[in-house]
């Protein structure tokens, strides 16, 4: 071997410590200690980890996923931090397991405290999940350990740009989410923005856009074998009545697929596609 091979052997057990541990992507969390190694999983072995419950991360696209156990005095809790690639998969992926029930919250996007077992953040791309081992978590200590992990994580700490293509005229503030995958129960439906809107007859209705990707056309092509077409103002409405959702319908629009759902008859369903996409 020459010397050249032999620098680079250190050279290569350096940069496998610096993967590895606190170098991997755990942060030091303020007031806890670390128990053990951390761990580190991918896209392709997290079913490892958490089985059947990896194909929901998949959905969201995640790329890696860090777990440690952390303590403090008499409580112990697992740590999984989840690097779901870009801040709207983050968003979404918190906003499924939290139930749409999280808050804004200090130095993250959102968080939820539910004592004593878990709490879960999101903040840039990471998607944060706080698992009781030992011990109870009230709802302070539950967000003094959210706040110190968010100080402790890069990112940032305001709503994915991604919702900026959902009109606001009439939009409930906070009400915006995102879907990845089978939007209003339909399979054809993914990548889903959508939001709660007003109208000006005072009830609620959920509008949303289905980004526009490489596949946006053929999810067009696949609704209009089985939707009912409307022209309207020199365009194509697809309708559909989707049973505790109502009559739902899309239009094409330089945004993608946008939609409304919850009309109860034709005439309401236009008067909020003009609302919504027009």
């Amino acid at each position: 071997m020459d010397w050249k091979a032999c620098l680079m052997i250190p050279l290569a057990v350096l940069l496998l410590v610096g993967c590895s541990g606190q170098e991997g992507g755990f942060p030091e969390v303020e007031g806890w200690s670390r128990e053990g190694e951390v761990q580190v999983w991918n896209a392709e072995n997290l079913w490892e980890y958490i089985n059947g419950a990896a194909e929901l991360f998949l959905d969201y696209e995640v790329t890696s996923c860090h777990v440690a156990d952390l303590t403090a005095g008499e409580i112990t809790v697992t740590v999984e931090i989840y690097d779901m690639g870009t801040p709207l998969n983050a968003f979404g992926i918190f906003e499924l397991e939290s139930s749409g029930r999280g808050q804004e919250f200090p130095g993250a996007v959102e968080a939820l405290v539910s004592p004593p077992w878990q709490a879960l953040l999101t903040k840039g791309t990471s998607y944060i999940k706080v698992n009781t081992f030992t011990g109870e978590l009230t709802e302070a200590s539950g967000r003094s350990l959210l706040e110190r992990i968010a100080e402790a994580l890069p990112g940032q700490t305001g709503y994915p740009a991604a919702f900026d293509l959902l009109p606001r005229s009439g939009r409930v503030e906070g009400s915006e989410g995102y879907q990845a995958q089978g939007f209003l129960g339909l399979s054809e439906l993914k990548q889903c923005l959508h939001a709660d809107y007003t109208g000006a007859d005072e009830t609620t209705w959920q509008g949303f856009i289905v980004q526009e990707t490489p596949a946006t056309a053929a999810i067009w092509t696949d609704l209009a074998k089985t939707w009912e077409p409307l022209e309207h103002r020199g365009t194509t409405v697809l309708m559909k009545q989707i049973p505790y959702r109502g009559l739902v319908g899309v239009v094409q629009t330089d945004h993608g697929i946008m939609g409304v759902s919850g009309a109860e008859d034709r005439a309401q369903l236009i008067r909020r596609i003009d609302d919504f996409a027009f």
